[in-house]
């Protein structure tokens, strides 16, 4: 019995203390979880934010940057126009799939999460 219960016990905090393929840093947005979406529109989020969240990561091994480290300003400006680029792919995607209250919306945490990586430095 006391062996069962070890065996539950490590596989619980193995779950909750599994680190996931794509970990949340200080650049993402979660937008997902301030739009109210609706049937396929989650799915399709999904794969845009991964897609985009994929490209950034490229972009930040090219430049050196450490997607958990504090931002660096000087690398962050090097890799600028390569993460705008990034940036408005993913929100013409988004366009596609969003009402236009759903893509203020949208525009409002991602202009939030700038501001939180501003006021890092």
């Amino acid at each position: 019995m006391r062996l069962r219960a070890a065996a539950l016990a490590l596989v619980v905090w193995g779950y909750f203390t599994a680190t996931s393929a794509v970990q949340a840093s200080i650049y993402d947005s979660n937008v997902i979880q301030y739009l109210q979406l609706h049937g396929g529109q989650r799915t399709a989020m999904n794969k845009i934010i991964l897609e985009s969240r994929t490209r950034r990561s490229r972009i930040f091994k090219k430049h050196g940057i450490d997607p958990n480290a504090k931002p660096n300003m000087w690398l962050l400006m090097r890799a600028s126009s390569e993460l705008k680029e990034n940036s408005a792919r993913e929100r013409a995607a988004a366009k596609r799939i969003l009402t236009p209250q759903q893509l203020r919306l949208y525009d409002a945490v991602v202009k939030q999460t700038r501001r939180r990586i501003m006021s890092s430095f």
